[in-house]
């Protein structure tokens, strides 16, 4: 297969990750102009956290297509967003400050001090963005799977924890009538010693 199907497959993958990204760039933009900003400011506040977002967001959806990460699990996805948020942050920082006053600069006060904060602030977009990304996937991903083998492998991989997650399930079940089935018949057996 060619690298450029790879790659149309992989952008096609990271779709979830895009409309997060979309959302962000809505929600720091309407912020902005709820704050008074001037509407043209309100866009580029928007985009310059929003484009940031969807592009990382891509990178973390390519490691779950490369199956570098798990689908589903927390832990890659905090360790992702604990490095990828205050780069998200900073270029942000960045990109606003230079289109605002025409020159680039970094945030106000010690950058680890800025990048330390985005870092702690990441843990929240973190879980935000697993539990939103995995929603939109299992939306998205099986719509895709016949032409998309990222999305067909990810598929299965769900279906897979379906299935474990319901033998669990039954298994907890088969447990729970047999403890019920023992106690009734110790309770009949108390019963009946004493008659």
């Amino acid at each position: 297969m060619s690298t450029s199907v790879e790659l149309r497959e992989l952008a096609e993958f990271a779709v979830p990750a895009y409309v997060i990204g979309a959302v962000v760039a809505l929600a720091a933009g309407g912020l902005a102009a709820f704050a008074g900003q001037p509407s043209g400011w309100a866009v580029i506040t928007g985009l310059a956290l929003g484009v940031p977002i969807a592009l990382l967001g891509a990178g973390y959806t390519a490691l779950v297509a490369l199956q570098k990460a798990p689908v589903g699990v927390f832990a890659p996805a905090a360790a992702w967003w604990f490095l990828a948020f205050p780069a998200a942050m900073l270029v942000h920082s960045v990109v606003t400050e230079w289109l605002f006053t025409g020159g680039p600069g970094l945030p106000a006060g010690p950058l680890w001090q800025f990048l330390a904060y985005n870092a702690i602030l990441s843990m929240g977009f973190a879980i935000g963005f697993i539990w939103t990304h995995e929603f939109l996937g299992r939306q998205w991903w099986p719509r895709i799977r016949d032409h998309n083998r990222y999305a067909l492998i990810c598929v299965e991989e769900y279906k897979g924890l379906a299935i474990v997650l319901q033998e669990r399930k039954d298994a907890t079940a088969r447990g729970r009538a047999e403890k019920q089935r023992q106690r009734a018949e110790a309770r009949e057996a108390r019963s009946a010693g004493r008659a």
